[in-house]
């Protein structure tokens, strides 16, 4: 990123300070909602009113105006939010289809108890957040099946949760049609298949670790009466759906488009469905009264709208802030103390997590940060991928790990939503952070890869400190 000519940037009454106003209003905005457990359309007000309010400091009416049309329009906004509206499309297919209920059967007839379970719930949430690209969306899927069928197989509670909420930020992580996979290489100017590719020496080894953890800690259980209440039958024909993520990472990972992958996804998956009969034509396209619209495709565009919106608004505060000079402040505040690639590293991942604190949006961190985490790529000669990297997986550590998050209050109330029967113990968002292992083993992994340089990749030989 070059550094912006002084009258090449927007001006301000009462100052170059003013550029920041509007993030501010936006924090405070965040804590409130927070505060008030809002949904995600709260999220667009906070956003979008500080730009309406920072209008009148700007000298030059007209500049600013485009700059926010050119936030709203920018190529990696449209890539973003085509992807996560087709995203939405495939979920839905996956949701629909039966899938889950179907591995959950198969994993009580295996008598996998206690915390077997554990780790069973780990790695099937993982799969459904990998083929969803949503932790929030697979632990609101998975959840009334896994949480219930668990704890009535001797499952400890916390654990079980702590799994599913795991579950979902390691498969959201490694996900090539996750927001955050998509914003972190799209910023970046990555393609999502090598970025990918580059995040499995992180996101693995961390996986695995957190298996061990929930293999080891826990207890044995056995089977509940109550257990015929939740599962039934396998359907085996339900698991062909499973060719629905497998097409997408493969195509993603030969270094197909997004667009292309996700499209063949959904193709896929629709095909199996007709083909099999859990899916009919109505269910797809459905006008279920005059001028009414329905089915699996609406549902899923529908489904991704307060996230498109969201990116959409967050670009345009992104633009605004560099458009202002916002980003060079904030660059030349961090160069008093990056003296050289781990600084740098360390730089990009501190900035993101704080963003993630204070938004309380693991991708919204990541746009705002992939500015900055160009020009210290650009400087240190450090790898689109690495950087691409550093973002994303700094996203899965404190986005889960502090109780007001997202993840971590949905999580909680699914115990109580879910519970078995009346006297079910509960589990408080403390307990889920504290028996959530994957985001911690991530955090630490990350500390060690600044650290030691695991995984770095540099964007071209170069002598560097």
């Amino acid at each position: 990123m070059k550094k912006k000519k002084d009258n090449e940037i927007l001006k301000f009454y009462g100052g170059k300070f003013m550029v920041f106003v509007p993030i501010f209003l936006a924090l405070v905005g965040l804590v409130y909602i927070a505060l008030q457990n809002a949904n995600i359309p709260e999220y667009w007000v906070v956003f979008l009113l500080p730009l309406i309010f920072i209008m009148p400091f700007v000298k030059d009416k007209e500049k600013f105006a485009n700059v926010i049309i050119d936030g709203f329009s920018s190529r990696v906004a449209m890539i973003l939010v085509v992807a996560v509206m087709l995203a939405g499309i495939s979920g839905t297919i996956l949701n629909e289809s039966g899938l889950i209920k179907t591995l959950v059967t198969y994993l009580v007839n295996l008598n996998l108890v206690g915390s077997k379970f554990v780790v069973a719930t780990f790695i099937l949430t993982g799969i459904v957040a990998l083929s969803t690209g949503t932790s929030v969306g697979t632990i609101f899927v998975v959840s009334p099946i896994l949480y219930p069928v668990g704890y009535l197989v001797g499952s400890n509670p916390a654990l079980l949760i702590g799994a599913i909420v795991s579950g979902g930020a390691f498969g959201d992580n490694l996900s090539p049609v996750s927001d955050t996979t998509i914003a972190s290489a799209t910023t970046q100017g990555m393609d999502i298949g090598g970025v990918v590719k580059s995040r499995l020496k992180y996101s693995i080894p961390t996986a695995l670790i957190t298996i061990l953890l929930y293999s080891f800690i826990g207890r044995g259980g056995s089977m509940s009466d109550q257990i015929s209440e939740y599962v039934g039958t396998p359907q085996p024909i339900n698991l062909l759906f499973l060719l629905v993520p497998i097409v997408i990472v493969y195509l993603c990972v030969r270094q197909h488009h997004l667009i292309e992958a996700l499209s063949y996804g959904i193709i896929t998956g629709l095909i199996i469905g007709l083909f099999t009969g859990v899916i009919t034509p109505n269910m797809i396209i459905n006008v279920p009264e005059p001028f009414g619209a329905g089915g699996i495709i609406l549902e899923g565009i529908q489904g991704s709208v307060p996230t498109i919106i969201v990116v959409l608004i967050l670009f345009a505060q992104i633009n605004f802030l560099k458009e202002g000079g916002g980003i060079d402040i904030i660059i030349n505040m961090m160069a008093r103390f990056v003296r050289g690639i781990k600084t740098a590293e360390l730089a990009i991942v501190s900035l993101l997590i704080s963003l993630n604190i204070l938004t309380g949006l693991n991708t919204a961190a990541i746009i705002g940060t992939g500015e900055i985490a160009n020009e210290m790529g650009e400087k240190y000669n450090i790898s689109g991928y690495r950087r691409a990297n550093l973002m994303d997986c700094a996203g899965t550590t404190l986005n889960y790990l502090i109780p007001y998050m997202v993840p971590v209050v949905v999580g909680s109330m699914m115990s109580s939503m879910y519970a078995p029967f009346e006297d079910a113990v509960q589990v408080s968002t403390l307990d889920v952070v504290t028996n959530q292992f994957y985001p911690w083993v991530m955090l630490v992994v990350l500390i060690f890869s600044i650290a030691t340089g695991y995984g770095r990749e540099f964007a071209f030989f170069a002598d560097v400190d």
